[in-house]
């Protein structure tokens, strides 16, 4: 009996072993990275997102990761639409001066 329970446990201790996930040592920071996360199947849009939200975390410059490629009419479009509305950061950064108190310039 003893040698029969003995190879049991082997067996199982063999078993249990080879079912052990082996991962790779990955940090948060290479899992955030843009690159690994299209590699690992996420859209560019997610990706730049993530690459967005970390530099705001940290206090650093955002910038688009990819250019988009548009006609000139929505160019256009776009660049009227982010010269009337502030909130918008675009790559021409048009200055806004933001007062708190509203005046005739406003108009």
């Amino acid at each position: 009996m003893g040698v029969m329970r003995r190879n049991l446990f082997l067996v199982l201790a063999l078993f249990t072993a080879l079912c052990i996930s082996v991962r790779a040592d990955l940090t948060p920071a290479q899992q955030t990275d843009a690159e690994y996360l299209i590699n690992n199947g996420y859209s560019e849009a997610t990706a730049e997102q993530v690459l967005i939200l970390k530099n705001r975390y940290a206090g650093e410059p955002c910038e688009p990761l990819y250019e988009k490629k548009h006609n000139k009419f929505v160019r256009f479009l776009q660049n009227c639409y982010s010269y009337l509305d502030p909130s918008i950061d675009n790559e021409e950064r048009y200055h806004h001066d933001i007062h708190q108190s509203p005046s005739v310039r406003d108009l």
